[in-house]
């Protein structure tokens, strides 16, 4: 079979341990066709020598400060050169040895991004309906989807302006214009952390969430999200 390459991206700042969990899951993969780039925000606690340890087993890493965690994803979206990539950060890991080797690539050619289950404090959460997306709300996990970069070319990138809400921004920017190329695949992929900076509310995340929904849909829909955000609550 000729795998398509995955490019697997993990950025990290001064989270050493949660790096080395993240560098174990990766390189354990049973995956034969696997690139392995990590970018580090200029850390201080040893982050650096977890990287050189494991140095051999990374085809890229960079050390260096960077304008936010989505500056260090695009940096890693520079250098990659998988027909796939995923972003699976510090602390992140997935969910066994042979879980990409368990997809059959072949299906999803034509698919610009597919995702499946993470597991987040042992529990096994499914993805929501995509449509959730026109409220604000990402529908999978980050790091149990694959963008395919080599069908998405320069469209798959950070917008560095939302330093909160980058990866929403991302996923709903792709929904907007490929919804019939995005696929969801029936499998656990990743074991998340938590803890990430756009799962803690705040006014940032807030002011950056109603400015994409309005910039992507209009004022309907951006009335839409605070209704459902004051239900919820």
């Amino acid at each position: 079979m000729n795998l398509p390459k995955i490019s697997v991206i993990t950025v990290v700042w001064n989270d050493a341990k949660g790096l080395e969990r993240t560098i174990k899951s990766v390189i354990s993969q049973t995956y034969e066709n696997l690139e392995f780039i990590v970018i580090d925000g200029g850390s201080t606690d040893g982050t650096l020598e977890v990287i050189k340890k494991y140095a051999n087993k990374i085809d890229y890493w960079v050390s260096e400060k960077d304008n936010g965690i989505y500056d260090a994803m695009n940096k890693g979206i520079k250098v990659a050169t998988g027909t796939w990539v995923n972003f699976m950060n510090a602390g992140d890991i997935f969910v066994s040895n042979n879980v990409l080797n368990s997809i059959d690539w072949d299906k999803y050619n034509n698919k610009v991004l597919i995702y499946g289950k993470k597991i987040q404090n042992g529990k096994v959460i499914e993805p929501l309906p995509l449509k959730m997306l026109e409220v604000g709300i990402i529908h999978a996990n980050h790091q149990s989807m694959f963008f395919n970069k080599y069908l998405l070319q320069n469209e798959l990138y950070y917008n560095i302006k939302y330093k909160i809400y980058g990866d929403y921004e991302l996923v709903n920017r792709i929904y907007i214009k490929y919804r019939d190329k995005i696929k969801y695949i029936n499998k656990i992929i990743a074991d998340f952390e938590g803890g990430g900076i756009s799962s803690t509310p705040s006014f940032q995340k807030r002011k950056d969430k109603y400015m994409i929904i309005y910039e992507s849909y209009g004022l309907k829909y951006l009335m839409k999200s605070i209704i459902y955000r004051l239900i919820k609550k």
